[in-house]
């Protein structure tokens, strides 16, 4: 007798039917098992009570990679001003506030405040001829929230696999897989499509507020997702079992999350706050380990390392922050090894000796003790009062970062911020350093130049000239269609810059800005 799909369903629904599964990464085995059978009764009690996980879903393989990549990405620095191509004002309607881009390299995704999330192919992207187009738009964070419009605030790839988790302010996190076809375009290339999404997982976390952050790591026996919530939690799940591996917890009075950063030997996990402190957590005990504050809001934080160095379980960050600086600090200890200033238009002529003392000094990262009570306080309430009503400085701030120390190569660092400005920081040689986009119209170029700071620590400054004057740049004499020349085309972002990615092979740059576009520079 032939076996159809509908006979199994009907079988597999009687009650004195059940299934237990048994999984190990995306291969399982599932058994049925007849309750009236007094043998096979006994064999479920004894499955039960292994409390073995189910089935974990098909996260969707990506292609094997070509090591080739690496070097081009060693080797490759950004132009000036030089656009590949740019998404309308219209692909999202609101902020594009994070990216993520696939390990093969065959597609990004975007998040939006204005509650969806785009899936751009990047051959598309590439060839476009300057106008980037969607493929695909996933608006599951808007189903049942049509009166209270939902945001993203992250998006993550999971490693190895086609699979997005999404992070949304509704307090919701949802695990979706973006579906390839491929084709052979011809014997030697094989090119893969855009087919559509399948939804694997959705989580609800009301109580917690908004998910802040989200990423994801593998470890020999597990496919972690980690993510923090509004109420200072970081929780964990486990794409191949039902239980959470572990959580962790950051007091209220420290302020609530903006970034989080999972070490590349997936022994650690830094988090930093809107009041200045970064911790430091040892996933393995589940345990803050350090704790530290700067003197203004963190507003992101990017692994110093690659995953192919044998540093690479140094807690070492850059981390961006206001007053447009970045640093590189070591979280295990609270040294600030490296500091990239951005200086005001009015000191870009000023000599170096002649600066202000708080331009030229390192930024300073206190150690706070961690109390051995878990309920106690680690700030106290007059402190947390201060905190909270302190008003925010109008100075910029450097939003995004992106970047890498590698000793067998160039190491950089790009960033972008609230003044529109993205650019490339050599840290091996400062005057190889260059702004990548955000100069008005006759604004001159930026000037970078290193700093001996006392033993190792080093300091870069960027001198930004203002605009000079038209008069200055104008001669009266001649009318005003002869003076202007031939006018650039602007291709600048409009608004601060949110988010920056690279992409290898070819090695390209992602921008995400505030103004809702994503640029893509060579």
């Amino acid at each position: 007798e032939d076996i159809t799909d509908e006979s199994v369903s009907l079988f597999l629904t009687r009650p004195e039917v059940q299934v237990a599964e048994a999984s190990n990464g995306e291969w399982g085995s599932a058994a049925i098992i007849d309750q009236l059978v007094p043998e096979s009764s006994s064999v479920h009690c004894k499955i039960h009570s292994l409390d073995v996980p189910p089935l974990s879903p098909s996260l969707g393989l990506v292609r094997s990679g070509n090591d080739s990549t690496t070097s081009v990405m060693h080797q490759w620095s950004p132009k000036e001003d030089n656009l590949v191509g740019s998404t309308s004002q219209t692909e999202h309607l609101g902020p594009v506030n994070r990216l993520a881009v696939s390990e093969d390299q065959s597609f990004f995704v975007s998040a939006s405040y204005d509650g969806t999330s785009k899936v751009f192919e990047l051959r598309q992207a590439h060839d476009s001829g300057g106008d980037i187009h969607s493929c695909f738009t996933y608006e599951g964070h808007n189903f049942g929230n049509e009166l209270s419009p939902v945001r993203i605030n992250d998006v993550s790839i999971l490693e190895q696999s086609h699979s997005v988790a999404t992070a949304a302010s509704d307090g919701s996190l949802h695990v979706w897989r973006v579906d390839m076809v491929s084709s052979h375009h011809n014997q030697h290339m094989r090119r893969s499509r855009v087919s559509g999404h399948s939804v694997l997982r959705n989580i609800v976390h009301h109580d917690e507020g908004e998910v802040l952050a989200v990423s994801h790591f593998n470890t020999p026996s597990a496919s972690i997702l980690a993510y923090a919530t509004q109420r200072g939690h970081i929780h964990s799940l486990d794409m191949r079992s039902s239980c959470e591996p572990f959580s962790l917890n950051l007091r209220p009075e420290l302020g609530y999350m903006t970034d989080m950063e999972i070490g590349t030997d997936r022994n650690w996990i830094v988090a930093g706050t809107s009041r200045g402190y970064v911790g430091l957590w040892d996933v393995r005990f589940q345990k803050m380990v350090q704790l530290l504050r700067h003197n203004s809001p963190i507003k992101r934080i990017a692994n110093a390392f690659g995953s192919n160095l044998d540093q690479a379980s140094r807690p070492l960050l850059f981390m961006g922050c206001e007053n447009n600086e970045a640093s590189l600090i070591d979280a295990s200890t609270g040294g600030c090894l490296q500091c990239y200033r951005v200086l005001d238009p009015s000191f870009s002529h000023v000599d170096s000796l002649a600066l202000p003392s708080e331009l030229l000094a390192m930024p300073h990262l206190e150690s706070i003790n961690i109390p051995s009570r878990p309920g106690k306080r680690v700030v106290s309430l007059d402190a947390s009062i201060q905190m909270a009503t302190r008003s925010s400085t109008s100075c910029a701030s450097m939003n995004a970062l992106v970047g890498g120390i590698n000793p067998q190569g160039p190491s950089y660092l790009m960033t972008g911020g609230s003044d529109h400005m993205i650019r490339y920081w050599d840290l091996n040689s400062a005057s190889k350093s260059c702004y990548v986009s955000g100069l008005e119209r006759n604004q001159p170029p930026p000037s970078f130049e290193q700093i001996q700071v006392g033993g190792n620590s080093h300091l870069i400054l960027c001198r930004q000239p203002s605009i000079p004057p038209t008069r200055l740049m104008e001669n009266s004499k001649l009318a005003s269609r002869n003076r202007r020349g031939v006018a650039k085309c602007d291709v600048r972002h409009m608004d601060s810059i949110l988010d920056l990615k690279t992409v290898k092979n070819p090695a390209l740059l992602l921008s995400a800005s505030r103004d809702h576009t994503i640029k893509l520079w060579a």
